[in-house]
């Protein structure tokens, strides 16, 4: 028998308690961001820096029997249930279960993909879109009995158990490759093995104009922005959004010669290595390395500290900083021998297969995760 629908906002209450920063009620609690919470999982991830708000604005107070949800850009999908009382940025907003709701199923029932789309139906904005909370709450919802949501709960706690794994072995595999520049080839900002030294413009070239084997300009070709890059890893990620830059408007090309650089933001750190032929946002510049330099080698350099270091005091501009690419260019690169540099490149290369394997398993994952929605969830 399928449970009887009735509006969301009978599963659960809106509760802004909203506090100022200095409130000395909320001193020394945890603060949470939008950028905190995974999106699909709603895992907390502590070292995200969250631009959205912060420990100097209005925030909300939860405690552990609340559910976050992100009115921000909903189709992230981004839905907490902290294990902890805390303030949160007002772009969160904490959902208080009903008599006769589960928490962990409401959970379940606002990441579903029906509750997303309703969300992003009646969102406002086209840049920063946000759900229309009183829309979202008229939307109908299932609303099973006590025992059945708790079943439904324990099988997605499951799934979340996969994801968890799947995530602490990227986690692990994404730290390996750094930790391993350092001890091959000591700290670049130091250079204590005493390796040569060149400027980073006499070992690559910015390389605007770069085409597509054969020439041919070619709008069909995948696309990049610099929210598809992931910070530090430099792993793509095409289920991100991009809000600078996209296929209508001009573009580099790129191929698997090239590192591409972000220059936006520089204190995200974004360096990816391609392994396709694309276009990219102009915020992502394509460099190529000169014969006798390893593009995995330049690209480690390149997020390494010291040089994020330098990247981020050239930058300009307040709201936006970009770096100063004449800076960048001047930059000190400590050059080890080109066998031991291709070493070097052949052990990350393997890194990141696994964390292909491990991207995989997590995409797996997530579509289990919907196929269940949609099955248990009516």
């Amino acid at each position: 028998m399928n449970p009887r629908t009735v509006p969301l906002g009978e599963l659960c209450r809106v509760d802004r308690r909203s506090v100022p920063s200095n409130d000395p009620r909320v001193a020394g609690l945890p603060f949470v961001g939008v950028e905190h919470v995974v999106g699909g999982t709603g895992a907390l991830d502590p070292d995200a820096g969250s631009r959205v708000g912060n420990r100097k604005s209005t925030a909300f107070r939860f405690d552990e029997r609340h559910v976050l949800y992100a009115k921000l850009r909903p189709y992230l999908n981004k839905v907490a249930t902290p294990g902890f009382a805390g303030v949160c940025s007002t772009e969160l907003v904490p959902l208080l279960p009903r008599d006769g709701v589960d928490r962990d199923f409401l959970a379940c029932l606002l990441r579903r993909k029906e509750t997303v789309d309703c969300a992003m139906s009646s969102a406002t904005g086209s840049r920063m879109p946000r759900a229309d909370m009183k829309a979202l709450m008229a939307m109908p919802a299932p609303f099973p009995p006590l025992q059945r949501q708790w079943e439904i709960a324990g099988v997605f706690k499951r799934v979340a158990r996969i994801h968890r794994l799947c995530d602490r072995a990227k986690i692990c595999v994404r730290g390996f490759a750094p930790a391993l520049f350092v001890k091959m080839f000591g700290d670049p900002a130091t250079n204590p093995m005493g390796w040569p030294v060149a400027r980073l413009g006499e070992i690559c070239e910015i390389d605007r104009h770069a085409l597509p084997e054969g020439g041919r300009e070619d709008s069909n070709l995948r696309f990049i922005g610099v929210e598809n890059v992931t910070k530090d890893s430099g792993a793509l990620n095409f289920d991100a959004q991009s809000r600078v830059g996209n296929r209508k408007s001009a573009a580099f090309y790129f191929d698997p010669r090239h590192i591409l650089y972000s220059r936006l933001r520089p204190y995200l750190n974004k360096v990816a290595i391609p392994n396709f032929t694309g276009r990219c946002s102009t915020e992502l510049i394509p460099l190529l390395s000169y014969e006798g330099v390893d593009r995995y080698f330049l690209a480690y350099f390149l997020r390494s500290a010291g040089a994020a270091k330098i990247a981020v005091d050239s930058a300009v501009g307040a709201r936006m900083p970009r770096t100063d690419m004449k800076v960048l260019m001047a930059m000190p690169v400590p050059l080890p021998a080109y066998d031991k540099q291709r070493q070097f490149a052949a052990i990350a290369r393997e890194a990141a297969c696994v964390i292909s394997l491990a991207e995989a398993a997590t995409e797996a994952a997530s579509n289990l995760t919907a196929a269940l929605a949609a099955r248990l969830i009516k």
